[in-house]
């Protein structure tokens, strides 16, 4: 790169302008997993109520990733960038004076529109800034950032918890969204695609409905029952929509999915790796502060602290992915990430309950250098398949995969979880002889939500012991259901990426 001319130079300036927006995006994901129990002790929340706060934020940015990257290519990257970074920033500063997890909730789903137009603007921006050897050297910084902000979120959350609030972990992001608006203002160059058409916006229309409704019955099953008529409802809702998506985008001139890239084996193969990497991978980052915290008695910023062994190799294994490229095709590459991650899944199955952070240890560190080592190659991957000047389509398509799984993810094992943690419960709760002052729903919903204290504070002293104990094992009990459930799905799709993907694709292939 030639930058020779200055420091701010357009070059340079787009690189830092989208790594540092960037970076706020895993943070701000990451974070949230150790405010989480501060937040429902502050609200008195329920366990739907802090699943929302995960899941109003991944949903919306997966469901408007896709027609993100689409109006990128027409209206401009710079615009949609811009556009992004305020809708966050603003977002953001909701989020952090919020007076209920209803207005929290709201705020997330908002936050989560913004990081969507940031994130699906980012990569086209890149693409169009950078050629040959620089672009790669741009992708290396974009995947390093990314990695280092899902290794540092949960210590500076932790940290800025401990110091300041959880509502910081929020507000911090208006500062650094102005210089970073600034910035892009004064320096970045706007792009499009010279042969956009008129926006997909019945595409755009039913691919959000159909997500939202998915991921709705998903969270909302458990409360109102699989088989009512409501949840049915919606899922055969959602069923409809997306067929619907799917005969619009067949005869849509300039369609929000070129789904004829679906018809190539190698991109159903790194499209169900990205899915199946978020959904075996990332709940860690969320459940298990929330273990450390409600079994372990861990505080925020410990639990941050603790979660360090799952985030490092994020970051050192980037690079280690990247240079592996030189040497091993692709599909071998994200087999054996995905091998990692469900290995490392299964170490952790052996953990006793009660062990401290250093029992985790091992796991971690085998499971996050699965995911460090193909996290940042598998955009690269799904790019090389797809011409330069649709970069934001493409882009979009791959984040929205992504969001996908992590969304599917946390609404999924949010699901599994409650439900084995609450039949545990009631099992251990009927042979004790206390049963009739355990078996209040209230405090079953109490427990998993992981706030066993605050409910231990209003038993007689002869029970919370009991509560506790009770409580503990039964959240380990659906803690380890979603070990046994990453560790299959993980290796299952290693098989499926070493099957689809063909030996000749390689991530170092990316359009140069």
């Amino acid at each position: 790169m030639d930058w020779s001319k200055g420091f701010f130079t357009t070059k340079r300036s787009t690189l830092i302008a989208v790594a540092v927006s960037t970076f706020m995006l895993p943070v701000d994901f990451t974070v949230v997993s150790v405010a989480l129990h501060d937040i429902q002790v502050e609200f008195n929340a329920s366990f739907t109520d802090l699943q929302w706060v995960v899941n109003g934020y991944t949903l919306m940015y997966a469901a408007l990733l896709m027609a993100g990257g689409t109006l990128s290519d027409r209206f401009g990257r710079k615009k949609i960038y811009t556009l992004g970074i305020l809708i966050f920033m603003l977002s953001s500063l909701s989020c952090g004076l919020s007076l209920s997890p209803l207005m929290l909730n709201i705020s997330r789903a908002f936050q989560g529109s913004g990081a969507a137009l940031m994130f699906s603007a980012s990569i086209p921006l890149l693409v169009q800034e950078f050629t040959g050897s620089d672009r790669a050297k741009a992708f290396a910084v974009f995947g390093l950032v990314v990695g280092t902000g899902a290794a540092l979120g949960p210590l500076l959350g932790g940290i800025i918890i401990r110091l300041l609030g959880w509502r910081w972990a929020f507000l911090i992001n208006v500062p650094i969204g102005i210089s970073v608006i600034a910035l892009i203002i004064w320096k970045v160059r706007e792009s499009r695609d010279p042969n956009a058409h008129a926006l997909d916006f019945w595409g755009f229309l039913t691919f959000t409905l159909s997500f939202l409704g998915l991921v709705y019955a998903i969270i909302m099953g458990n409360e109102y029952g699989w088989r009512s008529a409501h949840i049915v409802a919606v899922l055969i809702s959602a069923a409809v929509l997306f067929l619907l998506f799917l005969f619009t985008e067949k005869r849509a001139v300039y369609p929000m999915v070129d789904l004829h890239l679906f018809k190539k084996s190698g991109y159903v193969g790194i499209s169900l790796t990205t899915v199946i990497l978020s959904i075996g991978f990332w709940w860690l980052i969320l459940y298990v502060p929330l273990y450390y915290q409600s079994v372990l008695g861990y505080s925020p910023l410990q639990a941050g602290a603790a979660v360090l062994p799952f985030a490092i190799p994020l970051l050192i294994m980037g690079g280690v992915g990247a240079r592996l490229t030189k040497y091993i095709n692709s599909r071998t590459q994200m087999a054996i990430g995905l091998l990692l991650v469900g290995l490392g899944s299964g170490l952790m199955l052996f953990i006793p309950q009660g062990n401290g952070w250093l029992s985790f240890f091992p796991g971690a560190i085998v499971a996050a250098s699965g995911t460090g080592l193909i996290n940042g190659e598998i955009i690269n991957v799904a790019m090389s398949m797809v011409p330069a000047e649709r970069s934001g389509m493409a882009s979009g398509i791959s984040g929205t995969m992504r969001q996908l799984g992590i969304a599917l993810g946390f609404a999924g094992m949010g699901a599994i979880f409650s439900n084995f943690t609450m039949s545990s419960y009631e099992k251990m709760a009927m042979a004790h002889h206390a049963y009739e002052q355990l078996k209040e729903p209230a405090l079953a919903a109490h427990v998993t939500q992981g706030d066993f204290a605050f409910a231990a504070r209003h038993l007689p002293k002869n029970i919370s012991d009991t509560f506790l104990s009770i409580a503990k094992a039964s959240f380990f009990n659906g803690f380890h259901t979603l070990l046994w459930f990453a560790f299959g799905i993980s290796l299952f799709g290693a098989l499926l990426a070493y099957l689809l993907i063909p030996a000749t694709v390689r991530s170092n292939q990316i359009n140069k």
